[in-house]
């Protein structure tokens, strides 16, 4: 009998352990979410993604195997929260360094070129035609090496994608 129980609990744990590494295997992704209270965008955003309205900052939820981890940087006051802006700010530097480039903000269907303006992140884009130059709009994603601006359902899901 007793071999019986070793014999079972070694199968869950041989079970399990196979699970787990399936698990990983899966490539689940870590996404950042910048967002500002009053945001339409942010909450629309916030639906989809199923956030719960008790998160606090830093603290983590899952959707669709996607790990989201979510920063207020405007409170509902409209008070900018600086100490999250300097998360985002620190992140995109990092991007800067990581991929020796600061094209990296997407934003509808282009590709900007990320700065620093007073401690605020802001995109540029400079052509022949226009001129692009604005601090970054809420919700804000960091996904992988992309930093995507607004609530673009498809562009978020491919940079998911891009990015595993």
């Amino acid at each position: 009998m007793k071999q019986i129980k070793i014999l079972s609990a070694t199968l869950v744990l041989t079970l399990v352990s196979g699970l787990s590494f399936s698990i990983a295997q899966t490539g689940s992704k870590t996404i950042y979410y910048f967002y500002a209270e009053n945001c339409s965008a942010c909450k629309q955003a916030e639906a989809y993604y199923k956030k719960p309205s008790e998160i606090k900052d830093g603290t983590s939820w899952n959707y669709k195997g996607n790990i989201f981890i979510p920063y207020r940087i405007v409170d509902s006051n409209n008070q900018v929260q600086m100490n999250n802006i300097k998360k985002l700010t620190d992140m995109c530097d990092s991007l800067v360094k990581k991929t020796g480039n600061s094209e990296f903000v997407y934003y509808r269907k282009e590709k900007f070129e990320y700065y620093k303006n007073n401690r605020i992140p802001y995109y540029k884009k400079d052509s022949e035609y226009s001129r692009k130059n604005e601090a970054f709009p809420t919700p804000v994603f960091v996904i992988g090496n992309r930093v995507v601006l607004g609530f673009n359902l498809a562009l978020i899901q491919q940079s998911i994608q891009q990015s595993k």
